[in-house]
């Protein structure tokens, strides 16, 4: 027997995917950032040149340009991914889409839970492209004889993935909480200004490690396989993932309680 959803599920379902299909933006905001990422893994496969300091499995985080300009393309993956989270929730207040979603979904759980999860898959779906198609011309460009693609490197491209997923659920969570797309887009990027200045106050004042459980650094900590491991500000891998994850749910239940309790 093949497993079908219920009836009211993937009709909600059907209508957040045809919202995300429909709009140009959101196709062009993965098309430039998910080019921009290609691109820099072309150059990546080029150019790269590794030294005895950058012998290491997370050679994507190491140093030279070539290098830098991957880490930034990752970056800018995740930090992409949160925008079009928070815009896809955003807009719904804005032009009053989600009164209408709420007549033919009037379940909140399911009007979030619907949200959410089509957020969170195309965003998955959308790194895994970029990352596949990366890998391949990193791969076919002679990167591989100069960049060894080992589980190290897999690693990042993972942690890259669950990054994004977590962002844009953070931001399509705020989007319900502040209920306009220019204020959940300026909410979800702040941190990532803002934080780093923490870790140096925390750090003067002697409570460094404050700074491991804060978004940002568990962002960096799970996208860089332990490549900042012996730093300050950033906890291993595994543990950073499990704060980023907590964040999300946290992010969540705020959206939640404030979706159920609040008029739309």
């Amino acid at each position: 027997m093949i497993p079908t959803l219920p009836p009211v599920v993937a009709r909600a379902a059907n209508s957040e995917v045809r919202k995300v299909t429909s709009l140009r933006v959101y196709w062009a905001l993965a098309a430039g950032v998910g080019g921009a990422a290609v691109l820099a893994f072309v150059l990546l496969g080029l150019s790269y040149a590794p030294n005895e300091a950058n012998k290491k499995d997370a050679f994507v985080f190491a140093d030279g340009w070539a290098a830098t300009a991957v880490s930034w393309a990752l970056v800018v993956i995740v930090a992409g991914a949160a925008v079009f989270g928070a815009l896809s929730s955003g807009w719904e207040y804005r032009y009053r889409g989600v009164a209408v979603s709420a007549l033919f979904t009037p379940d909140r759980n399911l009007l979030l839970g619907s949200k959410l999860a089509v957020v969170a898959a195309f965003t998955l779906a959308a790194v895994l492209v970029t990352e596949l198609l990366g890998g391949l011309a990193l791969y076919l460009l002679g990167g591989r004889d100069t960049a060894p693609i080992t589980m190290g490197f897999f690693a990042v491209l993972g942690g890259v993935a669950l990054a994004a997923t977590c962002w844009s659920v953070i931001g399509a969570a705020l989007g319900f909480l502040l209920r306009s797309p220019v204020r959940a887009v300026i909410a979800v990027l702040a941190p990532m200004v803002v934080e780093p200045l923490v870790w140096i106050t925390a750090r003067a004042i002697g409570f460094a490690g404050f700074a491991t459980i804060l978004p940002v650094s568990a962002t960096v900590g799970a996208i860089s396989d332990g490549k900042f491991g012996d730093g300050d500000f950033f906890a291993p891998a595994p543990a950073a993932i499990v704060v980023l994850v907590l964040w999300t749910a946290g992010a969540v239940a705020g959206a939640w309680w404030f979706l159920t309790q609040r008029d739309i």
